[in-house]
């Protein structure tokens, strides 16, 4: 097995690349700037750039592993908006071309998504959703759509299996930490304390694409903790994780996020019940199903 990641940098993807190194996989690493991260990983790693064409090198490539795309939690203005959805897209169609110069002919491809694909305009989320709910009417669920759908170019390799990784918030303790500010102040946070938190641990996300990896699947696979949390219970479960003396959460009023966030606040109001039913029909068996286990793990 020979997998490509590309986006390996970043926090998730040097995970992912040390993890898969440790079971002996062969993985080169695509990224931008050579110089700045030719030291980042092991000497076993193959560091990369995407000018690179090297068949005999990188032919023998049976896996891609999609990570990367300009970063969400910043001010949508809207050249901002236009990175965020065109570098998920001309990030696919430069590794279908960067495949085609290096002869590869790639058997399995995963591609990083977000649950983000169900948003709704109206923060209103009385509903659950699953792999096969319909699909939302936000920027956010605009971006993840076409993200998906850009990876149809592949489809021209026989028998390939694709594989759309919808992830949650990924809980990490700089995460957390952030979150915890308003708390500790008992200032209001935004958010609507019925609706449903999607987040998952950086670890269940590793062990997913081990699980890809190891098995003949595809299509969407949604990635929450398969214990799922209000977001009054999430919030109350980082006071506790903090040791809090506070107890109790204040969430601003809807409209109130809605004037101060504009489209952003998509991101804080997010909350059908999100099932990872696909996820674990696979067989797969969540390393941190709920917010105790994670956070705990978190704290140590």
């Amino acid at each position: 097995m020979k997998i490509i990641v590309a986006g390996g940098t970043g926090f998730i993807g040097r995970k992912i690349v040390s993890s898969l190194v440790e079971k002996g996989i062969n993985v080169c690493v695509l990224t931008r700037n050579l110089q700045k991260h030719k030291n980042t990983f092991s000497n076993n790693v193959n560091v990369i750039d995407w000018s690179t064409i090297n068949p005999s090198l990188l032919s023998d490539t049976n896996i891609l592993i999609k990570l990367n795309g300009e970063k969400v939690d910043q001010l949508w203005t809207k050249s901002v908006k236009s990175k965020i959805l065109n570098s998920r897209i001309d990030t696919t169609k430069m590794l279908f071309d960067f495949c085609v110069k290096n002869e590869i002919i790639p058997q399995k491809f995963i591609n990083a998504s977000a649950v983000g694909i169900y948003a709704k305009e109206s923060a209103n989320y009385d509903f659950s959703v699953d792999e096969n709910s319909e699909f939302g009417n936000t920027f956010l669920a605009k971006v993840c759509f076409e993200n998906e759908k850009s990876t149809e170019v592949f489809k021209v390799f026989e028998n390939i299996n694709i594989v759309h990784l919808r992830i949650g918030v990924v809980l990490q303790k700089k995460i957390i930490n952030l979150l915890s500010l308003n708390l500790l102040f008992s200032l209001p946070v935004p958010g609507i304390k019925n609706n449903y938190f999607p987040w998952v641990h950086a670890d269940d996300i590793i062990g997913f694409i081990h699980h890809s990896l190891n098995n003949n699947i595809n299509g969407a696979f949604n990635l929450v903790g398969s214990e799922l949390s209000t977001h009054e219970t999430f919030f109350k479960s980082i006071l506790k994780y903090n040791r809090s003396i506070i107890s109790w959460v204040f969430f601003l009023p809807k409209f109130l996020v809605k004037f101060i966030f504009g489209n952003m606040s998509e991101m804080f109001l997010y909350g059908p019940k999100t099932k990872p039913t696909r996820t674990l029909e696979s067989n797969y068996q969540f390393k941190y199903p709920s917010l105790q286990k994670a956070l705990l793990n978190l704290h140590k």
